[in-house]
Order: structure tokens, then C-alpha cells, then sequence
């Protein structure tokens, strides 16, 4: 690998390649769509220059059993732009794991990991799809190799191939959560911002995601417990979800410092859409050392984006890191 870090938009695709042959071309419209346990939504980004614009979107909000549920229900809510797909899953979906990276290169990297996480994972590795992508090089300050594995069941992805090939859909690649957010703030992110930390929350659970540049260096997994926000009915012992996330967050913080040799992270943007995580900006930023703000879809506002920015931004995130794999 050279000395750039990995392509954005590079997870998961292989699996794609492997069960459909998909081919990338380029485009001046993309379609970013992003599935979750509670909400389903899609996101049309057309480019213009240099500039990324949002043409429509559109979300439901409810229960859903399964991504392809979450899919069938988006497509039932209102009919689907045709654009090149990119499909982001919800962090749920999928177990991401850190490794180490074995000394292959990268066309055989994703079946070495394989079987160097057999032992990681419950499930038989015959019946789940892995892919893989590396950190930046001076992660680690360069002192060891390690890469981001993403673990999915091969029924739940070929379950979306398949409904989209029923939809008439053209299937570019199926991705992450933490990618992308990394490609959000790829774009959205001030040039002055070093490196940010994008919070991103869903029900009682979510990741905090460490990027600089755009380029993903550290995420880790945030779980509250289904009892977090209800009464113990003891004040004295009474949990407080922002005391805890705080608490995810500075540890988050501190190991990208001293662990992996990067600093220079001011601020923390919020993805969420629930009000009570929207209410935590305050309490969060009086705990840490950076400034914590809601994420804004700057440059995107408007009648084009309909619905929480909490709940567009994975689908956004999603067509921005399309066009980032294209180019």
C-alpha cells in the first residue's frame, strides 16, 4: 500500500464485486441510503464542479426487524431516485473488530483476515462476508500495522442484492456507519479542524468515531444498557447517560492521543435525531476538553433534506463516500 491512506468507500464493496461483479463509473447523481433498526432513509447528491448538492431525500421512521425490512420499507414509503446505490448499514448490523494486518497485499487482504478472525467470531466463517481496510500509516506513530474488519451474515447481504436487483436499483456497494462518517466530515469539516470525533447515536447504543481529514483512525462501540434515561428509583445512585457517554468519549479521546500519536481533536459533532441526545451538547461539552455541538448539514440545508439531519447524515454520508470511490 502506498503512503495515502485506504479509499473511503472501499468497505464492503469486495463483497459486492464477489456476488454481483458490480462496476464503478463515474456519475454526476448518487444515491446514499442508510438502514437501521429504527429508521430507514435515502439521500440524492448530485455534483456540480466541485460541489456537492442535495437534490432529495426522504426517511420513515419505525421498527424494522432486519435491513431488508428497513429496505423494503423505504422503498414502499416513497419511490427510489435511479442513481447509482450506496447502501450504509447501521453499526447493529455488523461486528467491526482491529487486528492486525497480515502481510498480504491488498487484493488477497480481505480472505486472509478471513480466516485470522475465525476464532474471533461465533459464526462459521463459511457463512459471513468480510472486508477490510487499513489504517492511515502513521496511526500507531507507524509502530505497528493494523487494519478495521467488518463482519456481516452473507444471507443479509445478498438478501439487498437481490432487492435491489427486484427494485431495478444499481448496486454500487455496501457500507458502514464509521465510513461514512468519515466521509462527512471529509466534507464538512473546517480545514482548520485537525481532527474531529463524530458521536453517533441510535436508540441506547452507537460508536464514537475519531477521523482526521476524513480518514478514519479509531472507533469504538457505545452501549447504554436498555435502562439507560429510566428511573432507578434511588436519586443517590441515579445514572446519568451524558456522565457515562462523557466518560466513552475522554477515554476515546485520550488513547488516540497517547496510543496512536494524534491530537489536536476541538470539536464533537452530535449525529442523532432522538431530544434527549440532542439536550447533551451542553452537558458534554462543560465534561470535555473539546466543544460538542450538534452535526449540521451545512451547504446541504434546505427543501432538498426532509427529515432529522440525525437520520440523513448515514445516507448523505453514504452518496458523498460513492462519489469519493469513483473518483
Amino acid at each position: 500500500m502506498g503512503s495515502n491512506p485506504p479509499n473511503l468507500g472501499r468497505v464492503m464493496s469486495s463483497w459486492l464485486n464477489k456476488l454481483i461483479g458490480s462496476s464503478k463509473k463515474e456519475t454526476d447523481s448518487v444515491l446514499g441510503i442508510n438502514l437501521s433498526p429504527e429508521h430507514a432513509s435515502w439521500c440524492l447528491v448530485k455534483k456540480v464542479g466541485n460541489e456537492f448538492l442535495a437534490q432529495a431525500s426522504h426517511s420513515v421512521q419505525q421498527a424494522f426487524s432486519s435491513p431488508l425490512a428497513a429496505f423494503q420499507g423505504l422503498i414502499e414509503s416513497a419511490t427510489l431516485p435511479k442513481a447509482p446505490c450506496h447502501i450504509c448499514l447501521d453499526h447493529s448490523y455488523y461486528n467491526m473488530l482491529l487486528v492486525d494486518a497480515p502481510d498480504v497485499p491488498d487484493d488477497e487482504l480481505a480472505e486472509a483476515v478471513k480466516w485470522k478472525i475465525k476464532d474471533l467470531i461465533t459464526q462459521d466463517v463459511e457463512n459471513v462476508v468480510v472486508d477490510a481496510f487499513r489504517l492511515p500509516q502513521d496511526a500507531y506513530r507507524g509502530r505497528m500495522n493494523m487494519l478495521y474488519v467488518a463482519v456481516t451474515e452473507m444471507g443479509l447481504v445478498q438478501q439487498l442484492v437481490d432487492e435491489c436487483d427486484k427494485a431495478d436499483l444499481s448496486l454500487q456497494s455496501i457500507g458502514v456507519n464509521e465510513l461514512s462518517m468519515a466521509a462527512l466530515c471529509r466534507r464538512v469539516v473546517a480545514e482548520n479542524d485537525v481532527s474531529a470525533a463524530f458521536l453517533y447515536m441510535n436508540g441506547n447504543s452507537g460508536t464514537i468515531n475519531l477521523i482526521e481529514q476524513g480518514y478514519l483512525y479509531l472507533t469504538r462501540s457505545i452501549d447504554l444498557g436498555s435502562a439507560a434515561g429510566t428511573f432507578s428509583g434511588n436519586l443517590d445512585f441515579q445514572q446519568d447517560p451524558v456522565d457515562n457517554v462523557a466518560l466513552d468519549v475522554q477515554r476515546s479521546l485520550d488513547y488516540y492521543e497517547s496510543q496512536l500519536g494524534k491530537s489536536g481533536v476541538n470539536t464533537l459533532y452530535l449525529v442523532v435525531a432522538d431530544e434527549q441526545h440532542k439536550a447533551w451538547c451542553d452537558g458534554l461539552t462543560e465534561r470535555l476538553p473539546v466543544k460538542a455541538q450538534l452535526f449540521e448539514l451545512d451547504g446541504y440545508e434546505g427543501n432538498a433534506i426532509s427529515g432529522e439531519m440525525g437520520i440523513v447524515a448515514p445516507a448523505l454520508g453514504a452518496a458523498l463516500g460513492g462519489f469519493y470511490e469513483s473518483a
